[in-house]
């Protein structure tokens, strides 16, 4: 009842009189007024944040095909590397000849165990490397690791900071007992880079009876190492470098051929792991590909290692893994998006054991990093045991990031192919049925009610299965018969309406209502616009709700649904423009259309689907009424028209509350429906929802309609008789 009152209420109170004053647009600063526009406009509610969404950047790709590189040998990529034990080698020699030591030994570094082992000449097995913890308190040279300073001894036998003393080889020099040679003064330098890294110490030592170390000796040892670590640090950026340009390189030639549909997605993913593994020197090389389908954490996994890599049929590819919920270091990146790696594996408490101990195989290092797209973790890829017993390092980290950046637009691309595979399946279903079409081809040459033609009319009960043929009438009868399909403007308006969801207000019926408001405002001033305006405004009219899924923009961003991220402003208007477009790709209407017709139909049905967004409406209506008071409207002025076809899509779009009262009521009754639902759900997620959309505050509706009336739908169509005398009538009726 209070929704009757409402509308009798707004049709007294805004009589004759009074519309000569509503030229000008009610202010909106007092409550009431807010609370009618508020569904309209962009709220950000009382403890949140308005989602932001980065403005996508558009750029084009001219890519070429290069095959080749599917078939290029890999294995000397890694060529140009310095063999950096020889060369400290040949550099603990020349100390040792330039400051008379009687013996030299190198040791390197193990990071990963946190140890140093003596490096010989001749390679040995890692079995046989002698190694010792870096700690204080046993031999010089694990001393020297730790501090990263170097040690001058003119007795090892007399300090007490070294009781292993060298500790290399069975001579032992602790206190007065000596074993073999015996030995006196030692220097020892450690080889560090400018960052701090150490990498080696070298051990100089004299026997008893040839005298210490001088500073000479000292200070040409310091000067040595000190520039054998700057050159061994620029050497490797140097080479970091030439690695990651390389990388970068092959992986766009790749991309380039997968792009280009020379490679498909499994051959591309093999090439990565096969890449990954040769580059990043590890022993093997794993990706896995995360199905988010499945209930369980579920990936296809690809994985090379060197043994398969002599047999490039053995790969293990396509095996679906389930990662366990508590073990796995794939599992743990997976599930948490974090690259984790690790330098001893058996240490870790996060990896599985059970698969060595299966396989045989030894884990002794783990890379592992995410796949991050724009929808979240698409995949893990993992190398395993850095070659040669070392640890990944940070540029190892850096490269395996380049890596999975190419992989993660690789696997983006094939989500678009999927994409584009489930929208041929959608614009299937979108085609109308074949006895729909039937029916309006046999029944094309309907006969249209008497009064048609007025503006008061509306759809009838009995009519409403005939609004398709309704809708072919308005088309060919403003439109010139030798420039339409008429099968395919059939096509056009039977997939609209299919296309319409079953909501209460937002559906075909409102659509309809739209457009036979937008036909007769075309049919009386048909000399003012040109054949692609009147082609632009009927298709707008007819698809500026479709797929309206019955809420509002706000809504939508609250809840944070799909369609809130794909635009930033006007999200609904925005997705049905793009439907609309969709529906015309298959439905050629027009013949002898040229593509810069085209071009501008498209252009012009945006303009004015994107013109239904109240939002917009107000920046229009203002900017329009500016012209109208200075008496400027210009119809050569193309912004002008634009400004007049804004207007004249939303009088369309409120043209039901033109109508004769018991229609505008069952119109808005459908519309607080809608409302009514939207704040329901607003209550189960614990928000509070705007007024409007309240049930428990149906006691205002009677002045909510007043206000809609006086603040938006009467200024409108005000303003549109002001340009165009002959619609006058619409105005008289709202």
């Amino acid at each position: 009842m209070a929704k009757v009152t409402g509308k009798v209420q707004a049709k007294k109170i805004i009589n004759s009189d009074d519309r000569k004053k509503v030229s000008t647009p009610i202010p909106i600063s007092d409550r009431a007024t807010k609370r009618v526009i508020a569904p309209y406009v962009r709220i950000v509610r009382k403890g949140t944040k308005p989602i932001e969404i980065e403005e996508a950047k558009q750029f084009s790709i001219f890519l070429q095909r290069k095959p080749s590189v599917l078939t290029r040998d890999l294995s000397s990529f890694l060529s140009d590397s310095v063999d950096l034990p020889s060369l400290l080698h040949e550099t603990a020699d020349v100390l040792k000849n330039v400051t008379k030591a009687a013996a030299v030994t190198l040791y390197m570094m193990d990071s990963a165990a946190n140890e140093i082992y003596v490096s010989r000449k001749i390679p040995t097995d890692e079995r046989h490397k002698i190694r010792w913890n870096i700690e204080n308190g046993t031999t010089v040279a694990t001393y020297v690791a730790n501090k990263k300073e170097y040690v001058l001894v003119d007795d090892i036998l007399q300090d007490d900071r070294f009781p292993d003393g060298i500790g290399y080889e069975g001579i032992s020099t602790i206190k007065s007992q000596v074993i073999g040679e015996t030995i006196k003064s030692v220097l020892c330098v450690p080889v560090v880079t400018p960052d701090g890294q150490c990498f080696a110490v070298i051990e100089l030592y004299r026997q008893l009876f040839d005298g210490s170390f001088s500073s000479d000796d000292l200070k040409i040892t310091v000067i040595v190492t000190g520039w054998m670590g700057a050159a061994v640090h620029q050497n490797s950026q140097r080479l970091a470098l030439k690695r990651k340009q390389e990388l970068n390189d092959y992986l766009l030639d790749l991309t380039k051929c997968y792009f280009g549909e020379t490679v498909i997605m499994e051959k591309m993913i093999l090439e990565i792991v096969k890449f990954a593994r040769v580059t990043l020197a590890a022993e093997k090389a794993t990706f896995f590909v995360i199905d988010r389908d499945s209930e369980e954490l579920v990936a296809d996994m690809f994985e090379e290692g060197e043994e398969e890599s002599k047999d490039p049929n053995q790969y293990r590819r396509g095996i679906k893994v389930r990662f366990g919920k508590e073990r796995g270091i794939a599992g743990v990146v997976a599930r948490t998006g974090v690259t984790v790696n690790v330098k001893d594996a058996y240490k870790d408490t996060r990896f599985n054991k059970e698969i060595d101990q299966k396989t045989g195989f030894i884990t002794r290092s783990i890379l592992c990093m995410p796949i991050i797209g724009v929808d979240g973790i698409l995949g893990v890829v993992q190398v395993v045991n850095k070659r040669n017993g070392g640890c990944f390092t940070s540029t190892d980290e850096a490269l395996t990031k380049t890596f999975c950046v190419y992989s993660a637009l690789a696997l983006h691309y094939t989500k678009k192919r999927l994409h584009n595979c489930f929208l041929k399946l959608v614009k299937l279903q979108q085609k109308p049925c074949i006895h729909d079409m039937d029916d309006l081809m046999v029944h094309s040459h309907v006969t249209v009610p008497p009064d048609f033609n007025q503006f008061s009319w509306y759809i009838s009960p009995v009519d409403r299965p005939n609004m398709p043929h309704f809708c072919f009438y308005m088309f060919t009868q403003i439109i010139d018969d030798t420039v339409i399909n008429k099968p395919q403007i059939m096509q056009f308006i039977l997939s609209v309406r299919k296309l319409y969801r079953k909501v209460p207000y937002h559906n075909f019926e409102h659509a309809f209502s739209v457009c036979h408001c937008m036909y007769l405002i075309l049919t009386r001033n048909l000399a003012k616009f040109t054949p692609i305006e009147i082609k632009t405004l009927l298709i707008a009219t007819l698809c500026h709700d479709v797929d309206h899924p019955g809420f509002t923009n706000n809504f939508l961003q609250m809840t944070k649904d799909d369609l809130s991220f794909l635009y930033e402003n006007s999200t609904l208007e925005n997705h049905h423009y793009y439907v609309t477009i969709q529906i015309l790709e298959e439905c050629k209407m027009f013949v002898s259309l040229t593509d810069d017709d085209v071009k501008l139909l498209h252009e012009g049905i945006k303009e004015a689907i994107l013109a239904t967004d109240t939002f917009n409406h107000f920046k229009y209506q203002t900017k329009l009424l500016q012209i109208c008071k200075q008496k400027s409207f210009d119809w050569n002025d193309p912004l002008h028209r634009s400004y007049l076809k804004a207007i004249m899509m939303t009088s369309c779009d409120l043209s039901g509350q033109c109508k004769p009262f018991l229609v505008a009521k069952r119109i808005t009754d459908n519309l607080y429906v809608e409302y009514y639902r939207e704040g329901d759900l607003e209550k189960e997620m614990g928000s509070c929802p705007l007024p409007l959309m309240d049930r428990e505050m149906q006691y205002t509706v009677a002045e909510d309609q007043v206000r809609f009336l006086s603040i938006i739908v009467i200024p409108c169509v005000d303003l549109l008789r002001t340009i165009l005398p002959n619609t006058e009538r619409l105005y008289n009726d709202a």
